[in-house]
């Protein structure tokens, strides 16, 4: 198991590798074939389609919890509950992510008349009804990604998010100099992700036998109660996440344009892969935690983890960090060229901040992992209120660095 866990993290951080070499590498070719005006579009919808991840409701991490308490107790019948349990109301999900999705599309030409031609709205809803497709999909699917979690199966999920990724531009890369689009973009990207989840679909129900009924009277849904309580709070943390990446391009895009949304995504990709070298290991660490929890074993154990984690992500973000600082300018120049020179600005801002709660990001993970996260969902989404209404006012005046 030990093993299982070290490969699954070796696995994160070279899922993570491949997907920033092909992000810096890939994007200056999308630039290029596609157009700026174009690719604004595709980070557009991408901003605000990302916004539906909040409506897993932190029912995510609670699968993998609760699955992995009913493995350490060998309650079979309970983790089958719980797997069918979760597959129902991922599918409520994914069908509510529809309607919500239909209403946005309709309305599109309303929230972006000023920023945007007849045209470009157009092509914003076909992006965008494609990726509601995807999400809604994505959701019940998830289950299974989940649920290899919570066995302590990395391996097979990695790899699988892995080949995605690689797939990616070679597939995408052809099209590109055959003259297709945002449109093929975002339908390549929405394929090979239900790909990937098929894959782990596979693996749970064949490799790991995994069981799960449709009858809907076998189910006992007693427990939802307290599963509900639990998710709440890292559904907070979801929205606060999702405040923090993706409204201030929501909130340029209607005040400002495409331009600043494009400038803004740049410095937005190197907040990503930053924050990643820090919360890449923590699912995998979660189902060990709980383990420890529930057995009732020394809590010195947790400690040690968290302590451990935590100074080798210091290293690397400080490493990081100093790094783009000194040569971080003339990296973005040479990525997407020098007319985007606010993004360094933009890129500073935004990793220059984070550096002290994603060294502690494990915390996280053990605060779930003992049910105690709520205190620090209250207070992250009292600071995304504030942050949201400062932000307007702050980018109408100065676009991207004033968000």
């Amino acid at each position: 198991m030990k093993s299982e866990m070290k490969i699954g993290a070796i696995l994160n951080y070279i899922s993570l590798f491949f997907n920033s070499i092909i992000s810096f590498l890939f994007i200056p070719i999308i630039l290029k074939y596609m157009g700026d005006k174009e690719y604004g579009l595709y980070t557009l919808v991408a901003s605000v389609v990302n916004y539906f991840s909040v409506l897993d409701f932190g029912f995510g991490n609670a699968m993998i919890r609760y699955v992995s308490k009913a493995k350490v107790l060998g309650d079979k019948k309970e983790e089958k509950n719980i797997n069918s349990l979760f597959l129902i109301l991922y599918t409520i999900i994914g069908l509510i992510t529809v309607i919500i999705g239909t209403i946005i599309c309709i309305n599109a030409g309303k929230i972006y008349s000023k920023t945007l031609n007849i045209d470009e709205i157009n092509k914003v809803k076909i992006i965008m009804t494609i990726s509601i497709i995807n999400v809604a999909i994505s959701f019940p699917l998830s289950i299974f990604t989940s649920y290899a979690t919570a066995s302590e199966k990395f391996i097979v999920p990695k790899l699988a998010n892995i080949f995605r990724i690689i797939l990616y531009p070679c597939i995408m890369f052809p099209l590109l100099i055959l003259g297709f689009k945002s449109i093929t973009l975002i339908s390549i990207t929405s394929s090979l992700n239900i790909m990937a989840l098929l894959v782990n679909m596979y693996y749970c129900l064949k490799k790991l036998n995994m069981k799960i009924t449709l009858n809907v009277r076998k189910i006992d849904f007693g427990i939802f109660k307290e599963i509900s309580i639990y998710s709440f709070y890292i559904f907070l943390n979801l929205i606060v996440d999702n405040v923090f990446g993706n409204t201030d391009q929501l909130i340029l895009g209607i005040v400002s344009g495409t331009g600043a949304v494009l400038t803004y995504n740049f410095a937005n990709q190197i907040k990503i892969v930053y924050e990643s070298m820090s919360t890449s290991i923590n699912n995998v660490f979660l189902p060990k935690i709980t383990k420890i929890i529930s057995k009732g074993d020394d809590k010195n154990l947790v400690s040690d983890i968290f302590i451990k984690i935590s100074r080798i992500q210091t290293y690397i973000l400080l490493l990081i960090l100093s790094g783009f600082i000194i040569f971080g300018n003339h990296f973005m120049k040479l990525w997407v060229g020098p007319q985007y020179s606010d993004s360094y600005i933009i890129a500073i801002l935004l990793i220059g901040v984070s550096i002290i709660p994603l060294t502690q990001n494990i915390g996280i993970t053990v605060l779930q992992a003992m049910n105690k996260h709520k205190f620090r969902s209250i207070i992250y989404i009292c600071i995304a209120i504030f942050n949201v209404v400062i932000t307007i006012p702050l980018a109408k005046m100065y676009n991207g660095i004033g968000a």
